[in-house]
């Protein structure tokens, strides 16, 4: 079975390109001119260039594949509202229509919890009313409302969301600038914005490459369907700053502060990174809403129905990812 991956050379496309090769799956890799090849190098059948931005380069790379594992999109929390729509959107449409004009047998979309976005009756599920706080959210929900149209044009598709990723080989995200700062006694770390009792849920990598593995596998129970894939509970922020201080030898942070003080605190540090060019999901105002909200979902639809069961509690992964974290001079 010839499948082909894009954001195949990602965070996520590479753990998923190490486990179906090692499958014996043919995997054909979408990429970019400018992509680092290096850690699938060994492991794909063949590289084909594409852009979700240049639609005129998406038929190539879909011809004679027989399924479509879509990962490849703008992920950033704070971007251009016209890139969101450009390659999360109008690249997902034009790369749903390649696959129907060469008649591929299914189509599985990496989407994410945060189209559902926070949750007023914590755990939220794939019927729960989506409310995203972000545009990146918002952009993935309109992707998936394409792509159910499609369904009804032919299209075999399954739709995955998980929640916050994290793993070995994750840098520049969110779960990375937690954990490294964290671990660094960075001051964004030494206090808990309002109780601490809300719910975070997070997912390690190898369980999300689960997750896409068994809806690839068991397509004839997935197609048309959406799967929320995570860790089997969520934690507090409390919890997880326990597990993290246990793990990085420092001491949890007791001392909490309002949200109002919290913004006030932040908004300064949020511009000067902007005038300086950099980003650092910790250092906005909109990540004291999120903290002080809950995001909570439960992933009984996917236990039942494609047996998927997650191998790491938060306590396991985080062991693991710090241990990376530190090999490879992160902290």
């Amino acid at each position: 079975m010839k499948t082909l991956v894009t954001g195949a050379t990602g965070f996520l496309g590479s753990h998923l390109v190490e486990s179906l090769a090692n499958k014996g799956y043919k995997i054909i890799a979408m990429i970019r001119e400018n992509s680092n090849k290096d850690l699938i190098k060994d492991l794909v059948t063949e590289f084909r260039y594409g852009d979700l931005g240049r639609p005129e380069t998406l038929d190539a790379v879909v011809k004679g594949v027989d399924v479509v594992i879509h990962l490849a999109a703008y992920y950033t929390f704070h971007g251009s509202k016209k890139l969101y729509e450009k390659i999360n959107v109008e690249g997902t449409k034009h790369l749903v229509e390649a696959a129907l004009k060469h008649k591929i047998q299914q189509f599985i979309y990496c989407s994410t919890t945060e189209v559902i976005g926070p949750v007023k009756n914590p755990p939220g599920d794939e019927h729960t009313e989506p409310k995203p706080a972000y545009e990146y959210g918002r952009s993935k929900l309109k992707a998936e409302e394409i792509i159910k149209n499609y369904g009804g044009k032919g299209l075999n598709y399954t739709i995955i969301r998980p929640s916050g990723i994290y793993g070995p080989r994750n840098i520049n995200d969110v779960s990375y600038w937690t954990i490294t700062s964290f671990a660094k006694n960075s001051i964004g770390t030494r206090f808990i914005v309002g109780s601490g009792e809300n719910l975070v849920q997070f997912v390690h990598v190898k369980d999300v490459v689960e997750g896409f593995t068994l809806a690839l596998e068991k397509s004839d129970i997935s197609n048309r369907q959406t799967y929320i894939i995570s860790d089997e509970k969520a934690y507090t922020y409390n919890q997880v700053y326990e597990i993290l201080a246990d793990l990085t030898g420092r001491r949890p942070p007791t001392k909490h502060i309002p949200k109002l003080l919290a913004k006030i605190l932040i908004a300064p540090i949020q511009g000067l990174n902007k005038l300086l060019g950099k980003d650092n999901f910790l250092y906005h105002t909109s990540t004291v809403d999120s903290v002080c909200s809950n995001r909570a979902y439960s992933i009984g639809k996917a236990e039942r129905e494609l047996g998927y069961h997650p191998r790491y509690d938060l306590r396991t992964g985080l062991k693991e990812t710090i241990e990376w974290y530190t090999e490879h001079g992160y902290i």
